[in-house]
């Protein structure tokens, strides 16, 4: 579908129908652009496969971390389920400043038994013992409100870890933060598993981290234990991240390695939030270029400023004031202070796109409520429209994105067979619509590429804690 056909809103000025249809043509992307977005995609993780040396890496790449988590995890799983195991799974959230913990019980032939809770990281910590010293404290209360004791007495509980900031997994059990994380600078190279593992021993609680990973390679694990052929794992939260699993064998930074000369199909990081330095694809509008400019990691993660939750509500809250620049949209004497905030239209806003009531009015309450602005029909009518413009980009964007990785995939199967892309975060549950747009717009480029008989899963906004229980099983 080409935003460009926007039709003219009724009862607007032909100056507010111009302009939008200005917007909507600079928000096109045809299905050759995305075509190409998908092949490039591909040729990114392709390069990225050859080196993780940063200075020696291709220009056009991503870094396409490799995890020790294989595809055969779920066979782990399984033998663990035949013994009855309790294993623990815990999120460090960075964006959210959340700490996600939960217990999943496995048991032969019984739905797994899943319990959650979520704490909040403490306010000023810049050191990592001290957050691991709080974090094992949670651990600490989740034990104890929830009752769980070890099902064995010689064996602590396997408690995985995953994090969504960029992760070099060292070994099975370990990662540390990769360095220019842009979150905490005092968090890069913290190896997590060592130093979670010190705390907990410290209040003597029977746990131990046997698995560190990014919350992309969990939620694919997780994705797996519902749908046992995922091969592809999207999220889709405050930013954007894809895992799959690639062939070992054709790992050129990993060759010599013992894993390289197996037959192992090995689960990847993309890190899809990096794409677009350097791509003939994207072609950033002036809002975006504007975003890219104001932001704290200018010229990068150009493709996550096109499509995340973190920048859709400001790319939209950036259109409505250039109409509210030209005298356009609301009445002239309008307080127009919180407009001008950066980041004040919240993207989870953009669920308005979805009001067909006749008057629009939820459209209309969220803009008095939130922005104390009295909006005439049309002037709703402007602004839901500039939400599917805007969402349904990002949403095309990420379906020639998943395509592409697929598409990698696919060609990794020793054996073509009929599999599953999972997708997963919040925008999930928020976005109907975009989520739809991107399943279509992925099968129709899955056409092109001559693939069939892909099925997408929802998996909604937490899939990850889980799998990084689960995760906590890799042999």
């Amino acid at each position: 579908m080409a935003v460009s056909n926007y039709n003219p809103i009724e009862g607007a000025t032909e100056a507010q129908n111009r302009l939008l249809s200005d917007i909507a043509a600079k928000f096109d992307i045809s299905d050759k652009r995305l075509h190409k977005i998908a092949q490039e995609v591909q040729e990114y993780i392709v390069n990225g496969l050859q080196t993780d040396d940063d200075e020696n890496s291709h220009p056009r790449s991503l870094p396409c971390r490799v995890s020790y988590v294989k595809s055969e995890i779920t066979q782990d799983i399984k033998e663990a389920e035949k013994e009855e195991r309790l294993v623990l799974g815990l999120t460090i959230n960075t964006s959210t400043e959340r700490i996600k913990i939960a217990s999943v019980k496995l048991v032969h032939g019984e739905p797994d038994a899943v319990n959650k809770q979520i704490f909040y990281m403490p306010k000023g910590i810049n050191d990592p013992t001290r957050l691991f010293e709080a974090i094992a404290m949670h651990v600490a209360e989740f034990i104890n409100s929830h009752n769980i004791v070890p099902l064995s007495l010689t064996e602590p509980l396997c408690l995985g870890v995953t994090i969504d900031l960029p992760l070099e997994e060292t070994s099975k059990m370990g990662g540390r933060v990769a360095c220019g994380s842009n979150v905490c600078h005092w968090f890069d190279n913290v190896d997590i598993a060592y130093n979670l593992n010190s705390a907990l021993l410290k209040l003597h609680l029977p746990v131990k981290v046997t698995s560190t990973t990014n919350c992309v390679i969990s939620t694919l694990v997780a994705a797996q234990r519902l749908f046992s052929p995922t091969r592809v794992a999207l999220i889709l939260n405050h930013g954007i991240n894809a895992s799959y699993y690639e062939a070992a064998a054709k790992i050129p930074k990993i060759s010599g390695s013992e894993l390289a000369n197996s037959s192992a199909l090995v689960a990847i990081n993309t890190e899809l939030a990096r794409f677009g330095e350097n791509s003939n694809a994207l072609y950033p509008t002036m809002w975006d270029r504007r975003i890219d400019r104001e932001s704290a990691n200018t010229g990068k993660h150009i493709f996550e400023k096109l499509v995340a939750d973190k920048y859709l509500g400001e790319i939209v809250r950036n259109l409505i004031t250039d109409f509210m620049d030209a005298q356009l949209i609301f009445p002239k004497d309008a307080d127009a202070t919180t407009f001008s905030e950066p980041y004040s239209f919240f993207t989870s806003y953009m669920t308005i796109m979805d009001d067909k009531s006749n008057g629009l009015h939820e459209i209309g309450e969220l803009l008095k409520a939130g922005f104390n602005i009295e909006a005439s029909r049309v002037d709703r009518q402007i602004v839901r429209a500039l939400c599917s413009i805007v969402a349904l980009r990002a949403a095309r964007m990420v379906g020639a994105a998943v395509a592409g990785i697929y598409k990698r995939a696919f060609e990794a199967m020793s054996e073509p067979v009929p599999a599953v892309v999972s997708i997963s975060g919040q925008l999930t549950d928020m976005n109907h619509p975009y989520v739809q747009c991107t399943i279509d717009t992925a099968n129709v480029l899955f056409k092109i590429f001559g693939i069939e008989e892909v099925t997408f899963n929802v998996l909604g906004e937490d899939g990850y804690t889980v799998g990084a229980a689960l995760t906590s099983l890799s042999k």
